[in-house]
């Protein structure tokens, strides 16, 4: 039922995009001290997209040769992408900030808070118009 309402559509894609972020925060955190490494973060969520209802046709890649490679024409709607922006890096190439990287996680773990808070009231909005408790 909720999946059909654009309110709880557009809270579910921003908590999921939150959880993947944290996720790729967390990696970059764990990765503090490996050498050329260079800190991830997600793409912006667009909420232009989570509400547009058109359907785009799926596009697939076709092998028309034995000699041809298939490419893989998977799309993560999450990609994650390599920060570009390193203004400090350690000596052995380095450029994971911790304090950036911790501010991130805390800053992702309000949004996802506020957005699990936010999909609690509009369900309990939608159930007391229903009239059930």
């Amino acid at each position: 039922m909720y999946d059909k309402l654009d309110i709880f559509k557009a809270t579910k894609a921003q908590m999921d995009w939150l959880a993947q972020r944290q996720e790729v925060l967390a990696e970059n955190i764990a990765n503090a001290n490996t050498p050329r490494y260079l800190p991830k973060d997600l793409k912006p969520l667009s909420f232009k997209e989570v509400l547009s209802d058109s359907q785009t046709p799926t596009v697939t890649a076709v092998a028309t040769n034995a000699a041809h490679i298939v490419p893989e024409m998977g799309i993560d709607p999450f990609k994650s992408v390599t920060q570009r922006k390193t203004y400090e890096s350690t000596p052995d190439g380095n450029a994971v900030i911790l304090e950036e990287q911790m501010a991130k996680v805390g800053e992702a773990g309000s949004s996802y808070n506020a957005a699990a808070s936010l999909f609690q009231k509009y369900q309990k909005m939608i159930l007391s118009a229903l009239g059930q408790r």
